[in-house]
């Protein structure tokens, strides 16, 4: 028998059953053939949910960490500085310790420190994949329309490769330049908040496609940014003025960028208002690191266990 329209779109999961007794306790009920022969009340339920994300976001932020040290911080008690001004660096202001330079040279076996040099900064600096953990409140208003506000939090790292010319002749005097590569790492905090509306599209009485449009709030840290040479990390990110810091280091302040978001998946019904959605998630999102403004497009996929909704106790009269 073929469904008329109006069967489909009340053909969902679970009913808010009202109570006739007092202080009688209200949860979904599951369905059954009688609901599909008239008009029902759909549930109006409070969600709360935990995210699980796999996220891969954009490149055009890491350009931050690409060693030049042309941006900046915006921090009182650190600075960025490039490749070059690291190995020159002391952590002593006005000092003649050993730099950088001097320790990678003989680390390397260079004969002649001054004569090394950048030859390259990256130019393919990106994220690895991501993974992150959230949580998600949700307002349904009924099976279709919702109002989800999520919070989402993960640290994502970047890497390049950077090449060191070491002044020297390579294959024992054949050829003209001794290039080596070597790598640069950052790592940053992001916390973001997504509050969008939500659409669903019934499926059958067990699950829905979904549809959800929003805007959203990142904050994104700083945690490290460093060059490795010969099994040796060096910061790029030092205290400003030769600063000595006690009690600890201060953490890097919180950047705010804002933007928009899409979200498509399939949620499936489970027992007693329970859910499992499952979406892909594209954001056009803003990120602020230090003083840069960013927009990039960023991937990701997410999976959400939406618990029961809370039983309600009411007395009728």
């Amino acid at each position: 028998m073929k469904w008329s329209s109006k069967a489909w779109r009340v053909a969902i999961l679970f009913l808010w059953v009202p109570g006739a007794l007092s202080a009688q306790v209200f949860n979904y009920e599951p369905y059954d053939d009688s609901d599909l022969l008239g008009d029902f009340e759909r549930p109006k339920k409070l969600h709360f949910g935990m995210n699980i994300n796999v996220v891969k976001a954009g490149g055009a932020s890491s350009v931050f960490y690409n060693g030049t040290g042309l941006s900046d911080l915006g921090d009182v008690f650190r600075e960025l500085i490039s490749i070059p001004e690291r190995l020159d660096w002391n952590s002593v202001a006005g000092g003649s310790g050993n730099t950088a330079r001097n320790q990678i040279a003989q680390s390397l076996g260079i004969a002649d420190a001054g004569a090394m040099s950048v030859a390259s900064y990256p130019i393919d600096q990106r994220y690895d994949i991501s993974f992150g953990f959230g949580l998600r409140v949700m307002q349904r208003f009924n099976l279709e329309n919702a109002i989800v506000l999520d919070m989402d939090i993960w640290r994502l790292k970047s890497r390049g490769a950077w090449q060191l010319n070491t002044g020297q002749l390579p294959d024992q005097g054949q050829g003209s330049t001794d290039l080596r590569d070597f790598g640069i790492f950052a790592a940053e905090d992001r916390m973001q908040f997504n509050l969008g509306y939500r659409t669903a599209s019934p499926i059958d009485r067990s699950a829905s496609w979904i549809f959800e449009l929003g805007g959203t709030m990142t904050a994104t840290r700083i945690r490290d940014h460093y060059i490795e040479v010969a099994q040796n990390t060096y910061d790029l990110i030092v205290p400003r003025g030769g600063q000595v810091f006690t009690g600890g280091t201060p953490d890097l302040t919180w950047g705010i960028g804002y933007g928009g978001y899409v979200r498509i998946g399939a949620e499936a019904y489970l027992d007693a208002g329970a859910g499992l959605e499952v979406a892909y998630r594209l954001g056009y999102d803003g990120i602020v690191i230090g003083l840069s403004d960013y927009r990039v497009f960023n991937h990701g996929l997410q999976l959400t266990w939406l618990f029961p909704p809370p039983q309600v106790a009411a007395a009728s009269f």
